[in-house]
């Protein structure tokens, strides 16, 4: 792959999207940071507008050089540029962890959404966001299980869904309906059954439901 590259870079070397792309394989391939990043700005220098690169170069730039004021700069670029899920999600995600700066996290998680409204990862940070910052429980079930549904089989988004509906258990008083109704809609989701099952068990101390639950788990991991 890296001679394919180097040959195409060779025959076209002002081509952004060629520039990008070796760029992201250097760093995620190669783990070669430094040639990465003389590829990324070759690429933005060929073309100035182009929001994957940007995007890519600025969560490069977040993500592995730790470098938060210019990964800020790339990604307003990049925003500026075009309606990219992953770009928006990546930009609203560094405005929370790394800005602190949730009211605009916010904004860019629901563009986010409105541009690609069954992107998992962006549905399930955006419910995170409403969770655990905005203290807004309802709305980030909705989108959790939002989340879940764009994706069954990521257990990422699954764990977080989790993890959210046991957060909750102590200070929400409806965290049994959240609960109830996150196997009403999933109701083949073995990791949500066994869940419910140990919540049951460790929180409402119903033995004999928990065991229903349990064994409904274990049953559809066993088909």
């Amino acid at each position: 792959a890296d001679a394919l590259f180097r040959k195409a870079i060779q025959h076209a070397p002002r081509d952004a999207d060629i520039l990008g792309s070796y760029g992201a394989f250097v760093a995620e391939v190669q783990h070669d940071n430094d040639a990465a990043e003389v590829y990324y700005t070759r690429a933005i220098e060929a073309d100035p507008e182009n929001a994957t690169n940007l995007g890519k170069f600025a969560y490069f730039l977040h993500a592995v050089r730790g470098d938060h004021h210019m990964a800020n700069l790339h990604y307003q670029r990049a925003v500026q540029c075009g309606n990219n899920a992953d770009i928006l999600g990546n930009y609203a995600n560094f405005l929370e962890t790394e800005r602190d700066d949730h009211a605009l996290a916010e904004t860019f998680y629901k563009q986010a959404v409105a541009v690609e409204p069954r992107h998992a990862f962006n549905l399930a940070s955006y419910a995170r966001l409403l969770a655990y910052s905005h203290g807004d429980n309802e709305t980030a079930d909705i989108y959790f299980r939002r989340a879940v549904a764009a994706d069954l089989g990521d257990s990422a988004i699954l764990d977080f869904y989790i993890d959210f509906l046991y957060s909750i258990r102590e200070t929400e008083q409806r965290s049994n309906e959240y609960f109830k109704g996150a196997i009403n809609e999933f109701p083949q989701c073995a990791p949500l059954l066994q869940s419910y099952g140990e919540y049951l068990d460790e929180v409402l101390g119903d033995a004999v439901e928990a065991a229903r639950y349990f064994k409904l788990a274990s049953e559809i991991v066993t088909l």
